[in-house]
């Protein structure tokens, strides 16, 4: 399994969006990226999409891909490129790996499992975080 690098360091945001009514690939992994905040109604020509896929289809032939080569492929400059690429990682969809770039987990299911785990993560220090101030407070909350 892949760890995210700068793991202290991603951004969750869940968007409440309705899934597509068709069983289009493209439109439900457009779906599910938009769900998690990451596609951008800016982005009009799909190009993080691109760029994601790009990242999945290089992962499932066993060859690890640069920015370089995934500003060839989707015909941007490298510097667009690696915007993307940083906030698809700062999404925690994909993880670094050198200078090679890589989904987060071999399957999608267990990318949506990993980055609901680090939620979990993330609000049960918040809600001990949270007892400690209520107790300062005087409040006693039951378990």
């Amino acid at each position: 399994m892949a760890r995210l690098s700068g793991r202290n360091n991603f951004k969750v945001v869940v968007k409440k969006i309705e899934p597509p009514f068709s069983r289009d690939l493209d439109k439900e992994l457009e779906w599910l990226c938009s769900s998690l905040g990451f596609f951008e109604p800016i982005d009009r020509e799909k190009t993080a999409s691109g760029i994601f896929r790009a990242v999945v289809v290089a992962a499932e032939k066993g060859r690890p891909v640069s920015s370089t080569q995934l500003a060839k492929s989707v015909k941007m400059s490298r510097g667009s490129v690696i915007n993307h690429l940083n906030n698809l990682q700062r999404s925690g969809l994909i993880v670094r790996q050198g200078r090679f770039y890589a989904p987060r987990s071999q399957s999608m299911f267990r990318t949506i499992e990993e980055i609901q785990e680090d939620i979990e993560r993330i609000f049960e220090k918040m809600k001990k975080t949270a007892r400690e101030i209520d107790r300062e407070f005087g409040i006693e909350i039951e378990d």
